[in-house]
């Protein structure tokens, strides 16, 4: 999902709530709910999209391979690529908490806000999510020697 997706769900969900904004006064915690709605209408769409979890880098139009640092932009995407194909191999509701949890920095307590669920399976669907991540992810699992 680039910017401009983004921005037009954020405004598809606002504009939806224009006619409901006598109901949004019942809302204890408007942020987090807010934050629950949009992410539930990002899964729907992501999901009709099947796309790759995480934004995919185009190294297609790089000057150089690496930067002043020394970094190495194909062994970036190569390894975005992995973990990419990693996520993949997650079910949606493990998935779904890695993204909010792991990529996105929210807390626990947030993501089970978010998801409604409990604390505790936040935490549960972590671990298993990152036993899976890390199995797949093993040395010897990614390929080298991709070209970017």
């Amino acid at each position: 999902m680039d910017s401009v997706d983004a921005e037009d769900l954020v405004q598809d969900v606002l504009t939806g709530l224009v006619p409901r904004l006598a109901d949004l006064e019942a809302v204890e915690q408007l942020g987090p709910w807010l934050i629950k709605v949009l992410y539930r209408r990002y899964v729907d769409l992501y999901r009709r999209r099947r796309t790759s979890p995480l934004e995919q880098s185009a190294c297609s139009d790089c000057d150089s391979l690496y930067d002043e640092s020394g970094t190495d932009h194909c062994e970036q995407l190569n390894l975005r690529r992995a973990l990419n194909q990693a996520l993949l191999t997650l079910d949606d509701d493990r998935r779904d908490v890695v993204l909010l949890h792991d990529v996105e920095g929210y807390t626990a307590i947030e993501v089970a806000e978010i998801l409604g669920i409990s604390v505790g399976t936040v935490k549960s669907r972590l671990h298993r999510a990152r036993q899976r991540l890390k199995k797949v992810l093993a040395p010897g699992t990614i390929e080298a020697g991709q070209a970017c």
